[in-house]
């Protein structure tokens, strides 16, 4: 029943070019609106109130960069005013607000001048129980606190939304986000560079290599991998171990090159294979020997320090000399 009416009271904010009586117990000092919503990582910046979607896979999490704030541009509703942020999700996944140092943390009365922007991460968390094919609403808003001091939706807003003719955009008090669940990646995949530089004359030259437990919901996994060369650079390796990789992360394993008497040019190829039981995972990574950069002795820093070295040295050489025949 608390969430029928918190989605009516959202419904009341969300209708368009409102002008509504202040409720019993309310007052509209200033205005709420959300000026960064979903879609600022979509552009346009200021796309509001249409829906914005984005895919999710069990387990995960999107962070979307929000902000809110008491707009100040109207004609009316121009003053100081506490007002409240809020995030919703309809399936109630977890929603974690990190506010930026200073700004005010979800669902807390605070007073906010017009014109004042407060900036918040928004993080949306998809249970391991989602399906592929879920789908959950997510609601930001933003509220007046009643004259009691609460937070309060069912208040409404002095004015919704609130357009700004100079640059013929609409600022809303709320904002959505669809997210769908997709198959999560692959439990076992390898990332790495395709072609990688060693310098010549290195006695050991690491080539990484990621290996991926792609599944946030999947336990820590041990992954094996056997990592071979050609032996066109130093000798032929061929080594094989295993790594500990949790749920949703990667671990770095490296091929170890020798390129003390390789020449200019060299070329050599790894191969690495993964494996977990019956699934694996292979990639191939060439290195190319190259003739190693210079490093500069004398750059504009380190000659910049010498001359105030010397400087001050010759100002202490020139002090004791002039103390001493006094």
């Amino acid at each position: 029943m608390k969430k029928l009416l918190m989605v009516l009271a959202l419904g009341i904010l969300l209708i368009p070019g409102i002008v509504m009586a202040q409720p019993p117990g309310c007052s509209w000092e200033g205005d709420p609106i959300w000026y960064y919503g979903w879609g600022a990582l979509d552009r346009p910046v200021y796309h509001q109130p249409g829906w914005d979607y984005t895919d999710i896979w069990a387990g995960a999490s999107v962070t979307y960069d929000l902000a809110w704030g008491n707009y100040g541009w109207t004609t009316t509703c121009t003053a100081i005013d506490t007002f409240c942020w809020h995030a919703l999700s309809f399936q109630g996944w977890d929603i974690l607000g990190e506010v930026v140092e200073g700004d005010p943390p979800m669902g807390s009365p605070t007073v906010m001048d017009f014109g004042y922007l407060g900036e918040v991460w928004v993080t949306i968390t998809a249970p391991c129980s989602a399906e592929i094919c879920d789908y959950d609403t997510v609601i930001v808003w933003v509220e007046y606190a009643n004259n009691a001091g609460a937070c309060d939706a069912t208040c409404g807003d002095c004015t919704n939304p609130d357009y700004r003719a100079s640059r013929n955009w609409n600022y809303w008090a709320a904002d959505t986000l669809v997210l769908h669940v997709v198959e999560a990646p692959p439990a076992l995949y390898i990332t790495q560079d395709t072609f990688t530089e060693v310098d010549r004359g290195q006695e050991q030259a690491y080539l990484a290599f990621q290996l991926c437990n792609g599944d946030p919901c999947a336990p820590e996994t041990e992954i094996n991998y056997n990592i071979t060369s050609k032996g066109h650079v130093g000798g032929a390796i061929n080594t094989t171990s295993s790594i500990m990789v949790s749920g949703g992360t990667c671990g770095t394993v490296y091929g170890i090159i020798d390129a003390s008497l390789a020449v200019e040019c060299d070329l050599d190829t790894l191969m690495i294979i993964a494996w977990v039981g019956t699934t694996y995972d292979t990639c191939v990574q060439v290195i190319h020997v190259v003739e190693p950069k210079p490093v500069p002795l004398f750059t504009v820093p380190v000659v910049t320090i010498l001359v105030l070295a010397l400087i001050l040295a010759a100002a202490v050489f020139m002090r004791r000399r002039a103390v001493s025949r006094a």
